[in-house]
């Protein structure tokens, strides 16, 4: 997906070290945003946890991903992101605008599919916010830490909330 991503921001000329860093003056900036943007996710996400549609979501999503361990959800949380955003927000993003990339973000994450349905409502709005990052702060690096946090920390609460023996 990240291969994906940069060949298609290269395809539109852009470059893509401007479009991940912006021009280097607002990193700090950008990395508490996204930090922060992403710990508000997985706060609200904490809040929500025993809500019933989200527990059976939680244990729809189990079924696929299984008990990886801490290092396993690592590195799929920085790869998810780092992939997602470059290929949704970096590519599709500056290309077919933020409402089609929130929506083909969400419906790409289990949006045809009634059993995911939900997840897929969550993705929408996440690719909102996400996109809504990289407006903000003109490049990627908001929305991939936001993304990262998120991911991280509830593939934790997820795998965590499903274990066999709870």
């Amino acid at each position: 997906m990240s291969g994906l991503g940069l060949w298609l921001i290269d395809v539109q000329d852009l470059n893509s070290g401007l479009v991940i860093w912006g021009d280097g003056t607002t990193v700090l900036r950008d990395t508490a945003i996204g930090a922060g943007s992403g710990l508000a996710m997985v706060a609200l996400s904490y809040l929500v946890r025993d809500w019933r549609p989200l527990k059976d979501l939680g244990r729809e999503l189990a079924k696929d991903l299984g008990t990886p361990g801490s290092g396993a959800i690592a590195v799929l949380a920085v790869t998810s992101s780092v992939g997602e955003e470059l290929l949704f927000r970096g590519a599709m993003q500056q290309w077919s605008g933020f409402w089609v990339t929130a929506a083909v973000f969400g419906l790409l994450h289990g949006g045809f599919a009634k059993r995911l349905r939900l997840w897929a409502i969550f993705a929408t709005l996440a690719g909102m916010l996400l996109g809504g990052l990289t407006l903000l702060t003109d490049n990627l690096l908001a929305p991939i830490l936001c993304h990262l946090t998120v991911n991280y920390f509830n593939l934790h609460l997820l795998v965590d909330q499903n274990r066999p023996n709870r």
